[in-house]
């Protein structure tokens, strides 16, 4: 299950050791909660109780049914965490070929106090072999996929895995894997038991030490700062944001390829932290927090809505109206939403062939983008052939 509320948490670990002041920043700061952090919970309970009924043993027929009765539960979902115990089953698989009696630790509670100030965690499933040490973490959420190379939120979860189990175990290699179903994405990364203790001492100890006790500078960037609670009233942030606005007021004709770039580079962080700042300042105002000056808090627009579907259309059926005047015709849910409800594989096995793809507009995203360059020239030449002749 994800991490209970610890101030210093592996998940927020790529954000106070890169900026330690912000984890006090944002103590006092609610965390707002979202349905995507509610359907990563549901996802993860699910995936918790495949792994027991695998690996344990255990009866989780009623609690299964009380997941799958949550209005966020979907077939895709299903499908996803049936995938990831198939990928714990193929890791246990190549456990076995180091030795055979691998052991599994499902929701293993983690504890690193000695290197961070009241550290604790906990992993999704941990598996032991013969001195190797796998750690893996499922991620649900299907913004970006996320490396494990050099992730300081898996190092942490490898460093409490090994002070919880070395006592018992003989670990000369930590293997820390995020699985991500939705995104199709599996990455790993290793280090020697006595890299990731170095790196513990050397990096991560004095780092965590400054952000308990809310020392150290600011460091704005667009990574740490993305899920900062912080982000909205950090003045450093503001500062960080402000810099990158100033140009992109400018003409854009006149600036430099290179200038342009930096802007569309940084142009998702800047509307993101004004969104955030939006949405502090309408929060704090409507609860009367903060004032702002020259702002006033009002009733929004609104739309007029049925109140009751069922009595209206009794109404105009008495009234002499026919169904086929008062209803919409009948219409299939989107791609997205079916795949959600039906499952993506098993939609794709019934309908896949009756789906096409048209082809996109031209988008300019950064060369890390996986899809190949479009040819402007080609596409332009070839649009210009098929123009109808007048």
């Amino acid at each position: 299950m994800p991490d209970a509320h610890a101030l210093l948490g592996p998940s927020s670990a790529s954000m106070w050791m890169v900026c330690p002041p912000s984890a006090r920043l944002g103590e006092r700061l609610a965390d707002q909660g979202s349905t995507y952090t509610e359907e990563g919970t549901l996802a993860h309970r699910i995936g918790e109780l495949l792994l027991r009924k695998r690996w344990e043993g255990a009866d989780i027929t009623a609690e299964l049914e009380q997941a799958q009765a949550d209005p966020l539960y979907s077939g895709a979902m299903g499908e996803h965490m049936e995938s990831y115990a198939a990928f714990i089953e193929e890791r246990m698989a190549e456990a076995r070929t180091r030795c055979e009696d691998p052991r599994i630790f499902i929701e293993q509670t983690v504890r690193f106090e000695e290197y961070v100030p009241g550290g604790f965690g906990t992993s999704d499933a941990i598996i032991l072999s013969d001195g190797v040490m796998d750690v893996i973490d499922l991620k649900y959420g299907k913004g970006v996929p996320v490396s494990a190379e050099g992730n300081p939120q898996m190092r942490i979860y490898g460093l409490g895995c090994y002070l919880a189990l070395s006592w018992a175990y003989r670990i000369d290699t930590i293997r820390m894997t995020i699985f991500q179903p939705r995104l199709d994405s599996i990455s790993t990364a290793s280090m020697t038991t006595d890299e990731l203790l170095t790196w513990a001492e050397t990096e991560l100890k004095p780092k965590a030490a400054l952000a308990w006790e809310g020392k150290g500078d600011f460091c704005p960037g667009e990574a740490q700062c993305r899920w900062c609670k912080a982000a909205a009233v950090c003045r450093a942030h503001r500062d960080y944001q402000m810099e990158i606005a100033r140009r992109d007021f400018a003409d854009p004709p006149l600036l430099s390829p290179e200038e342009i770039a930096d802007v569309l580079k940084r142009l998702p962080a800047l509307q993101a932290w004004a969104k955030k700042v939006e949405e502090y300042a309408l929060d704090a105002a409507v609860k009367g927090e903060a004032e702002f000056p020259g702002f006033k808090v009002v009733e929004g627009r609104s739309n007029r809505r049925y109140a009751d579907e069922d009595a209206i259309a009794s109404a105009l059926r008495k009234a002499g109206f026919k169904v086929a005047d008062i209803y919409k015709p009948r219409e299939l849910l989107g791609i997205t939403a079916m795949e959600k409800l039906v499952g993506k594989n098993r939609f794709g096995e019934l309908a896949g062939k009756y789906i096409i793809k048209p082809e996109g507009a031209p988008t300019l995203v950064p060369e890390s983008d996986k899809r190949p360059p479009l040819n402007t020239a080609a596409k332009a030449a070839e649009d210009f052939e098929n123009e109808p002749a007048v």
